[in-house]
Parts: C-alpha cells; structure tokens; sequence
C-alpha cells in the first residue's frame, strides 16, 4: 500500500505544481485531481501505513506551500488586472429613450441578418428586423416597434 500512497502523492503534488506554472489551461482540473490525489494519498496512509500520520503533515505543508506561491503569483503575476476588472465601467453612456425612437428612420450600418447597427442622426444602435430578413448595408430602415432594450426595425419602402 505505501507504493500507492507515494505515487498519490507525487501525482498531487505534480498537478498542483503544474496548476501553478499553467493556471487555468485545463480549467481547474490540475488543482482538483492534485487536492483529490493528496487527500486520497492522506487517507490510504493514516488506513494502512503506520506512520502515515507523517504523510499528512507532508500533505498539509505541500498544500500550504502550493496555496501561498499560488497567491503570490496571482497577485503580482500574469494574473494580475485579468482576474478582477481594474477599471470602472463608463457610466457616462448615453442614455437613449428607446420608445422615442419609434417612427425614426436611420440608415443600416451593418448589414442587417437579421440584426446589426444602425445610425440615428450619428446614434449607432443595435437593431433587429421584424420579419427576420437580411438588409443591406446603407439601407433606409424605420423603427417599428421597442420592448425592453430590443429596436425593431422594418425597410422604409421605395427603398
């Protein structure tokens, strides 16, 4: 059982080491199957070992160990501004009546399959067509219709 015990634990410790160099590249699987293979290394060893209450000590010092480099590099490393935004988010947007656009019409800027961007008098908004068509780029569109922060739109005819 102690060949078992020690190959759990070098697969933990090598997952949790390999989790640290490459964080994130296969999700957290390194650090799940590196905790479970410590615990099950633990487990096995205070069962069926007789001093395996020494393999806990190592499991625990090897997990602390792992925990705060971990940290470390979190904090100062390629993590850093990536994991949590950094920056407000504008909350000077401008701020459009959307039950006013009805009745407008603007011109596509995107091509419309069936949704993509129009400009109102220099205002570009994410518009879609009311019967599902695809609508060509510099097309004359006319809102027909808003609920909640969806813009309808429809081809101005003659055009």
């Amino acid at each position: 059982m102690l060949p078992l015990v020690v190959v759990l634990l070098v697969i933990g410790i090598l997952a949790l080491v390999l989790e640290l160099i490459m964080p994130g590249y296969d999700g957290f699987m390194g650090a799940i199957v590196g905790i479970l293979a410590l615990v099950a290394s633990a487990v096995l060893a205070v069962l069926f070992v007789p001093w395996g209450w020494l393999f806990v000590g190592l499991n625990f010092t090897v997990l602390a160990i792992c925990v705060f480099f971990g940290w470390q590099y979190i904090r100062r490393g390629q993590f850093h501004g990536k994991v949590v935004l950094s920056e407000a988010l504008a909350d000077d947007l401008p701020r459009i009546d959307l039950a006013g656009l009805i009745g407008k019409e603007g011109k596509t800027v995107t091509l419309l399959r069936p949704s993509g961007e129009v400009d109102f008098n220099g205002t570009r908004i994410e518009v879609t067509t009311t019967s599902g068509q695809m609508v060509e780029r510099g097309t004359m569109v006319r809102v027909v219709e808003t609920n909640a922060n969806k813009v309808m739109v429809s081809v101005v005819n003659g055009n």
